[in-house]
């Protein structure tokens, strides 16, 4: 039975979370909408919608503790809360969803933090450390680890002698081809692992340094799973005559086996688990301490004035926003050192959408033969309708082309180009060396383009950005190829710097 004090405590705490939480829902509204969007979309992320409810059923579990801690206000906190909401102006602006989704759900547990105070928050720590694993985040490692997956996997199977030859991301074997798409990254799993390791560690461990154990076991293990994976498929389709292992079946075999590596995680653990933890339990000298109706008050004002502020701050920027002239703001083509003929590329099909502009062809090249003929691609985007930096944009078809390595090239003291290197299924090599500009600047970089121009919305000075791109295609590997493209590129550098010097 609670007393009349302790049950004031709990109504006014249980009042003022509310509060909060609706304040904190309605402020993050689009990074939360735009999370649960991925999370709907992606099966890499599905999990994300167990990992609020079940921070607040690990809280829940230790609510005879919290009621036993003095509830005092961290009002530091708010420096840290301020940083979150300019974040979350930022990544609203610039539509950069990953700052939305940390500013939404980082700033969930540091309210929680900031309401309840130090002590209080100290019980919860893990919940609130939990919450964060509801972004969406873990994509950008796919390429790391399709290498990653592929260096492991070769040596294997030239220490068991299977014939094999590595060409980038693909495995050629007297039998047949297999590619280490994104698929046999094993990223889901590798997500999922960390998450159901973190789990884990906290049901089942007491002390700091197993936990942490456990933790990097979760992260390791599914690694070396997944390198296995794919050498058991290649050399089951070596054993087989592609028999097996060459269609949808290794999928199957695929989940099976993460299966069985998911047990075995679970093994491991019991081995090594603390004894039956009570997480309602505690041990120590209890301090009681009174809830303050005016330290609540004081948060809930701080709060709600941090939040209308940065709603009224974002509302403003919205209604200022400039759009640009459209006139001549397309690239002018004769300014290239080669006569540009427009055409529909089919070949690496980039592919920019809600560009304002779209110029692509061929370029008539005199010195180079017809079958090695300069592309280029250039996409302009000179209003607000549509993004230069998207990860919707693709510069090159990623079903048709594997890539190979990206390497920054200078050409000159002030200009520098991506230079892409692919390969087809069919041993077919492209480069692309392509850039961006804006404002006058030209950019290799894709997240400092996109920080400038999320920048410039913010100080309501917004830029024409274009992304630049010229390819050159061969059916085999020749370094006269990367010389012919380099060469045009620094050729075009030359005009450009004449032009503006005249």
């Amino acid at each position: 039975m609670f007393t009349w004090a302790e049950e004031n405590k709990f109504m006014t705490i249980a009042f003022s979370f509310l509060f909060v939480l609706l304040l904190w829902f309605f402020t993050f509204y689009q990074g939360i909408t735009t999370a649960i969007d991925v999370w709907s979309i992606s099966e890499r992320f599905t999990h994300c919608f167990f990992v609020i409810p079940c921070a607040f059923y690990f809280i829940y579990q230790k609510r005879n503790i919290l009621q036993q801690q003095p509830i005092i206000p961290n009002f530091w906190l708010l420096i840290p809360l301020m940083g979150l909401l300019i974040l979350q102006t930022f990544g609203s602006i610039g539509n950069i969803q990953l700052f939305m989704h940390i500013a939404s759900f980082a700033s969930l547990p540091l309210l929680i933090w900031l309401m309840i105070g130090n002590k209080a928050a100290s019980v919860i720590a893990f919940p609130l450390y939990f919450m964060l694993f509801s972004i969406p985040f873990g994509e950008a490692l796919i390429p790391f680890l399709q290498d990653l997956t592929t260096d492991i996997a070769v040596p294997l199977l030239n220490m068991t002698g299977v014939p094999i030859y590595r060409n980038g991301l693909y495995l050629d074997i007297p039998e047949g081809q297999f590619l280490v798409a994104e698929a046999c990254s094993g990223i889901s799993f590798l997500i999922a692992s960390v998450v159901f390791g973190h789990v884990y560690a906290y049901i089942s461990f007491q002390r700091f340094y197993k936990q942490l154990t456990f933790v990097g076991i979760s992260i390791i293990v599914p690694i070396l799973a997944n390198a296995i994976r794919v050498y058991g498929i290649v050399l089951t389709g070596h054993l087989s005559d592609m028999k097996y292992a060459a269609g949808a079946d290794h999928i199957i075999y695929g989940g099976v086996f993460y299966g069985i590596i998911i047990f075995l995680l679970i093994v491991i653990g019991e081995r090594f688990r603390d004894k039956k933890i009570h997480l309602t339990s505690f041990e120590g000298v209890i301090t009681k301490g009174n809830v303050s109706f005016k330290s609540c008050l004081t948060v809930l004002v701080s709060v709600l004035f941090l939040f209308v502020a940065q709603f009224y701050w974002l509302l403003s920027i919205e209604n200022n926003s400039v759009n640009l002239i459209r006139n001549d703001k397309q690239f002018k083509l004769s300014t290239l050192p080669l006569l540009a003929k427009e055409k529909t590329l089919t070949a690496w099909q980039p592919s920019f959408k809600h560009a304002t502009y779209i110029q692509q062809g061929y370029l008539q090249n005199n010195e180079v033969q017809q079958s090695h003929s300069i592309e280029f691609f250039i996409a302009t985007y000179a209003d607000a309708d549509g993004e230069l930096i998207s990860t919707q944009n693709r510069l090159y078809s990623a079903e048709r082309w594997v890539l190979l390595e990206d390497t920054i090239i200078h050409i000159s003291k002030e200009f520098s180009v991506v230079l892409t290197k692919l390969i087809s299924p069919i041993g077919k090599i492209r480069y692309i060396a392509h850039w961006y500009e804006l404002g006058g600047m030209n950019f290799t970089n894709k997240i400092k383009m996109k920080l400038l121009q999320t920048y410039n919305l913010l100080m309501k000075n917004q830029q024409i950005g274009r992304l630049v791109s010229f390819s050159i295609e061969n059916s085999t590997e020749t370094k006269k190829t990367k010389h012919d493209l380099l060469v045009f590129i620094e050729r075009y550098d030359e005009a450009m710097n004449n032009k503006l010097n005249l």
